[in-house]
């Protein structure tokens, strides 16, 4: 009897064993899905889990460590768990894992953290409410201060896959107007790859109350720019933009679109503008500035820097000059295609767009930049938009 009891209560033990040793085995077959954190919110029905590269994405649950947050998402499809640029996911790369981020081009993805500004999508700036801002300085570009995005409302940053290359400025709500040279393989440039931000205080923040996030659809090079020289004529782009529901810009504080000036308008030797960007904060720097800048800089005449600063090879019919009275404030790397904005009556005009320079802030050798009146009607040509470029916000003489 008692050998009995001792064979029914081994038996009991080993099944008892055999249950807990193996829990998730025994549980596949019942895994629920939403109990994944990355799934929290609605997502849309086209799953993406290719990257930029074209790698595809490994299962969540794939890396192993202590307390892995994603231990109960078995899929792989691209999320956005930590609200980064844009939804991402893991592939393996030569000795370990690595974070990729995800070709969401024309893919209908809601990333399960980000969220657009909730303003109505139908308010978007016209040609007749351009220009307008909130001014806000709170403190290099070289010698600028450090701006909110609400002073620089155009500003657009435009990255390559994770990595900040260049600037631009929202033209119009599908429209930002850039510098030819950020795209080094021009026609052939692989459009997947680039996405576009606006109302960016800082290229590595979020903030997705104040951001509108794009990508590129479009991108059109000026025909006649000239990737085996380095004389930069005609280093003007248009990228167009759309978001993940098919949308333009949207009008908020801090995205408005800069007015384009008339058609070959110009303004006198002395007259201040504005230079914006994120680029390089002093001279030999190796990093990005991160915050949003600007800095006032001034008109030179067509004369002088075609005589007393540069050669009429390098400074063309195309380009406008101009910079600070001390040669303490300028552009530099990184700032390529950002906006150099002019106010007339209380409305911000696109006179420049940031093309190139020797050094940054070097005396007598002020910025170049591509001068935006010298092609409205190409513009108008690629956008379709006469009216944002005929200029009729800018003041008429009587």
């Amino acid at each position: 009897m008692k050998c009995i009891l001792v064979i029914l209560l081994l038996t009991c033990t080993l099944c008892f064993i055999e249950s807990i040793k193996s829990p998730r085995e025994k549980n596949t077959s019942n895994r629920v899905k939403d109990k994944c954190i990355l799934d929290g919110s609605k997502e849309s029905k086209t799953e993406v889990s290719v990257t930029v590269s074209g790698r595809i994405c490994l299962p969540w649950n794939s890396i192993r460590y202590r307390n892995n947050p994603f231990y109960n998402c078995y899929h792989n499809y691209c999320r956005n768990p930590d609200n980064q640029i844009q939804p991402w996911c893991i592939v393996r790369g030569k000795n370990r894992y690595v974070r990729e981020y995800c070709d969401i081009t024309n893919r209908k993805m809601k990333p399960s953290t980000l969220s657009l500004p909730k303003s109505d999508p139908s308010k978007q700036d016209t040609e007749s409410s351009c220009g307008e801002r909130h001014l806000n300085l709170i403190t290099k570009i070289i010698g600028g201060k450090r701006s909110k995005v609400e002073s620089q409302p155009w500003i657009a940053a435009i990255f390559k896959g994770v990595g900040f290359i260049c600037g631009g400025t929202l033209i119009a709500p599908c429209w930002v107007l850039t510098a030819a040279h950020c795209f080094p393989g021009g026609k052939n440039t692989q459009i997947k790859k680039y996405s576009v931000y606006l109302g960016k205080n800082a290229i590595n923040e979020t903030n997705s109350v104040k951001e509108q996030q794009f990508v590129v659809s479009k991108l059109v090079v000026h025909e006649d720019f000239d990737y085996t020289t380095e004389n930069y004529n005609n280093d003007i782009a248009l990228l167009k933009i759309v978001d993940s529901n098919g949308q333009c810009a949207v009008r908020t504080d801090s995205v408005r679109t800069a007015c384009l000036p008339p058609f070959q308008k110009r303004l006198p030797a002395g007259f201040y503008c504005e230079i914006a960007g994120y680029g390089r904060h002093q001279k030999g720097g190796f990093k990005y500035s991160r915050y949003l800048k600007q800095a006032q800089v001034r008109l030179i005449s067509q004369n002088d820097c075609q005589n007393k600063y540069y050669s009429k090879d390098e400074v063309n019919k195309n380009m406008l000059c101009a910079a600070d009275r001390n040669w303490e404030k300028d552009a530099c790397q990184g700032d390529s295609g950002g906006p150099l904005v002019c106010e007339v009556n209380n409305t911000m005009f696109l006179f420049g767009i940031i093309s190139w320079g020797k050094e940054c802030s070097k005396k007598f050798n002020p910025g170049v930049y591509t001068k935006v009146t010298n092609y409205n009607n190409w513009i108008s040509l690629h956008t379709g938009l006469p009216k944002y470029t005929a200029g009729s916000r800018y003041p008429q003489k009587d």
